[in-house]
């Protein structure tokens, strides 16, 4: 509203970081909302169906922004939010949420609601595990220092921030930033088309990915997801080495115009796979109930950090380097997640969340076993 009825710059700016905190409380709270309520079958893809809300988000902007006013535009935003506020209203808070508190009976109406069942019997055996558990986390300080200090959760940081530094220094919102730039000065698509194409394309991908989520492991998906990002932005790297370095003649310019859209599509579909979301159902999957808010407020910070950093660099980075080296720089670290991924990254489909907090803790153990037979 503020944008909306403003032409401050100051107010803008103000605007935008209420903005900025907003979707930074929701991306947290969303993801570890979804896991709670799921069920180990199909949590994965129920997650990625959040992938697929900001890709038709995109493509909305998309495809409406260039050809409506801006008081149009932002009004369609404004009526999302709105109405997405009302849902709320009648959204139950997860079993956790309950237990956490110690509040049983509001615990099973929850459970026995989200689960679309009246069988009590089954709802108190469900409750019996989530309590142990639930109890088990709350012992321990829900705190920054529990979190930082304590080594039962220094694997599950390292593998978080490991992810999230695959999620946005592969480029991903400096793409979408840049994009009509990038197809401007190599393919014959530009202008509003360009991000329009770029939006199907996306919006379709995660789609695909959601189907995928529900019959692939999470490690598969995100091991697949990183080596093809890596293999599509070393094509469009390898377009303006080129281009910028080479300096070939046009006919053979021409002939491999088309590598750049190849790439970046490509790089729109394989990240969507799996680095687009399933580091922030990991997130929320990793980390016990203690910490759980904490350790994705920590995890969504680190975020915007690389992402602002990333989106910053972009246009120096390509003025004194050249443009292929940030694309080859953004290969080399997809490049890296896929070893990440398969040494260090655990699978979690098909398990509950309990189920994984123990196999979390075990390998903590073993690690600490082995710490000491080394010393």
């Amino acid at each position: 509203m503020i944008i909306l009825f403003t032409k401050s710059p100051l107010l803008m700016c103000f605007a935008r970081i209420l903005m900025g905190i907003a979707n930074g409380i929701t991306a947290v709270v969303t993801m570890i909302y979804l896991t709670e309520i799921a069920d180990k079958e199909i949590r994965g893809a129920l997650g990625m169906l959040v992938q697929v809300m900001n890709n038709l988000g995109s493509l909305v902007l998309y495809g409406i922004g260039p050809f409506a006013s801006y008081n149009v535009l932002n009004l369609i935003v404004l009526f999302i939010s709105a109405f997405f506020a009302l849902l709320c209203l009648w959204v139950p808070e997860s079993p956790y949420y309950h237990l956490a508190r110690g509040n049983v009976a509001a615990a099973k109406k929850s459970f026995l609601f989200l689960k679309g069942s009246k069988d009590s019997k089954w709802a108190d055996e469900q409750m019996g595990i989530m309590r142990v558990h639930v109890q088990e986390s709350m012992e321990n300080r829900s705190t920054l220092r529990e979190l930082i200090s304590n080594m039962k959760y220094r694997r599950a940081i390292y593998i978080i921030a490991g992810l999230k530094v695959l999620q946005y220094m592969t480029g991903s919102l400096a793409i979408q930033a840049y994009l009509e730039v990038i197809f401007r000065q190599s393919s014959s698509i530009s202008g509003p088309y360009a991000s329009i194409v770029y939006g199907f394309v996306q919006l379709g991908a995660g789609i695909g990915a959601t189907f995928l989520a529900g019959y692939f492991g999470r490690r598969i998906l995100m091991l697949f997801s990183s080596l093809g990002v890596a293999m599509s932005l070393t094509i469009v790297g390898v377009y303006f080495f080129l281009k910028d370095s080479v300096v070939v003649n046009k006919e053979v310019l021409s002939s491999i115009s088309s590598l750049p859209l190849i790439g970046v599509l490509g790089f729109n579909v394989l990240y969507a796979a799996g680095l687009g979301n399933l580091p922030y159902i990991m997130q929320a999957e990793l980390f016990p109930m203690n910490v759980k808010a904490i350790a994705s407020s920590m995890a969504t910070m680190l975020a915007c950090v690389l992402a602002f950093s990333v989106t910053k660099s972009y246009q120096g980075i390509k003025d004194v380097f050249g443009h292929y080296t940030v694309f080859w720089s953004f290969a080399a670290v997809a490049g890296f997640g896929v070893f990440f991924i398969y040494f260090f990254v655990p699978e979690t489909k098909g398990k509950t969340l309990e189920e994984v907090q123990d196999n979390m803790q075990e390998a903590v153990v073993e690690i600490e076993r082995l710490n000491k037979t080394d010393n």
